[in-house]
């Protein structure tokens, strides 16, 4: 094995792109040919970090936020001296797996702490969208957070929540102010998959060849594809300064 890969260190984001295209996630990893960035979701970071000020608030005085009070839920939000970690990018909740010298990590929005001492993950989300919608990757991030926490030797609950901040478009006008409508979906996680997830990405992630293409997947066909019509770069010797060419190949 490569010594670049003795260690490795896996975002949720990077176990994401492996479930979707194992050749994408190893193209990433090795040679930082990434897929093309979506539009940034700027409204929607202001969104989480004006609702995570907001749950702070709630925090520090003991109690729940309205939007989880309505709903009973028989929790307070926690408050252990890990939170500020678990919620920092690029820290997260993290595992150290020794077996396979690897590291898994992602962060949370929030987290629930029950009277048994069990804990819950909460995200947030905002949308414009008519109807709420949890997409699958909504439910495999959960599933991830809580096998996370689960590995940090915490006990976990068999459900996690969503807050959803749905605009609400009936009010006639923008009037300089966008309302939301606050709802709160409960699901069920599923954390038997992800430790053996986890284990395949890393054995992707150090293979010294890429996978061969199983999925119909744009990019890297598009990656691949492209290579065949570029040939290496070629440099030329002369008096002159040196000048680096590369020739495109248009048979």
């Amino acid at each position: 094995m490569p010594p670049k890969f003795s260690s490795i260190k896996l975002s949720r984001s990077s176990l994401k792109l492996f479930q979707d295209c194992p050749r994408c996630f190893w193209l990433d990893l090795h040679h930082k040919i990434k897929r093309p960035p979506s539009f940034p979701y700027t409204l929607s970071s202001a969104v989480d970090f004006l609702v995570k000020q907001e749950f702070d608030k709630y925090r520090r005085e003991g109690t729940l936020p309205p939007v989880l009070a309505r709903h009973r839920v028989d929790a307070k939000l926690f408050n252990g001296p890990e939170l500020p970690v678990w919620r920092e990018n690029f820290k997260g909740v993290q595992f150290f797996d020794e077996d396979l010298n690897a590291m898994l990590y992602g962060a949370v929005d929030d987290v629930l702490q029950f009277s048994d001492g069990s804990l819950a993950v909460v995200d947030y989300k905002s949308s414009g969208s008519r109807e709420i919608r949890i997409y699958d990757d909504y439910q495999r991030q959960m599933d991830i957070y809580t096998w996370l926490l689960d590995r940090n030797g915490f006990q976990t609950q068999p459900e996690a929540y969503f807050v959803f901040y749905q605009v609400d478009k009936s009010g006639g006008g923008f009037q300089n102010a966008l309302p939301f409508i606050e709802q709160l979906k409960k699901v069920r996680v599923d954390k038997s998959w992800v430790g053996d997830v986890f284990e395949q990405a890393v054995m992707v992630a150090r293979r010294d060849t890429p996978p061969d293409i199983e999925t119909p997947c744009q990019h890297c066909i598009y990656v691949q594809q492209a290579g065949q019509f570029f040939k290496p770069i070629k440099k030329k010797s002369t008096k002159s300064p040196r000048i680096v060419t590369a020739d495109l190949d248009t048979e």
